[in-house]
């Protein structure tokens, strides 16, 4: 997932050589202002925080944190005034709509910064949740949204999972750090080649997670209606609405293309 549609500046990288104490990313959208979320949660806060407070959370100007599925703590700071489209406990997901990129707070220019924190609250650097690299540069989404749902069809115990597509981010909290033998997982994305591998972006236990596909470990595979429900409710945890609505989106496309066929075999046959 990445925060903006489109090109994706990184002006400012997580704790370089620059600026060794920078805890983010700071990211203009070049095409989209609209401030997108990388990941599922709830909404922790969404506003502004005064000065007079003291501290220096007044700095991230209008700002939203979603506490997310996975345990981390996701900011989106320098938010423009009244564009925030969230509020404190809202539920959102991977792609919902924030606000929009703003100069507020201490702030230079037009920007999101973008933070991560792990459970700890201790800042990690955020750019593969951003769908970026830890570089100045420009970047666009490598994710294609596919047509018709597919699944993870898990053929071996070796098959690993990880918090982002990183080798070295396996996600030991799930399952030791392996995706269960002979279960499908909704796939949500594929991601495209990193490191010399094939990502997909999969729903495991309720939160995004992410796999490498290889032929001697997992494949992607379609379900029937039945089937693909049934694994989209064992993997959704708590809300499975996003996962149902693409359950349905994809039955419906294929309930048209049935009926487009059915309707050509008919002119065929009065011809």
């Amino acid at each position: 997932m990445i925060i903006f549609n489109g090109r994706n500046r990184v002006t400012s990288g997580f704790r370089l050589a620059a600026r060794p104490e920078h805890n983010g990313i700071d990211i203009v959208g070049d095409d989209d202002k609209t401030v997108h979320a990388v990941a599922g949660g709830t909404v922790g806060f969404a506003g502004i925080v005064s000065k007079s407070a003291g501290g220096l959370t007044w700095q991230w100007g209008y700002y939203v944190r979603v506490d997310g599925n996975d345990g981390r703590k996701y900011y989106y700071c320098h938010m423009a005034a009244g564009s925030l489209r969230v509020r404190a406990g809202q539920r959102v997901q991977a792609g919902t709509a924030l606000g929009t990129m703003g100069n507020t707070g201490y702030s230079f220019g037009a920007h999101t910064h973008f933070e991560v924190r792990n459970a700890y609250g201790t800042p990690v650097d955020p750019a593969s949740y951003a769908g970026v690299r830890n570089a100045v540069g420009t970047y666009t989404d490598t994710e294609s949204e596919d047509d018709n749902m597919k699944f993870l069809k898990v053929t071996s115990g070796k098959c690993e999972v990880f918090t982002a597509p990183d080798v070295n981010a396996v996600d030991k909290s799930y399952n030791g750090g392996k995706l269960t033998e002979g279960v499908c997982y909704p796939v949500q994305a594929e991601v495209g080649s990193s490191g010399g591998y094939s990502w997909v972006r999969i729903f495991v236990a309720g939160v995004q997670r992410y796999a490498v596909v290889l032929a001697d470990r997992c494949q992607l595979v379609t379900l029937s209606p039945g089937d693909a429900f049934a694994a989209c409710v064992a993997q959704g945890g708590a809300d499975t609405t996003e996962l149902e609505k693409q359950l349905a989106e994809a039955n419906a496309r294929a309930d048209e293309s049935d009926k487009r066929l059915a309707n050509i075999k008919a002119y065929v046959a009065e011809v």
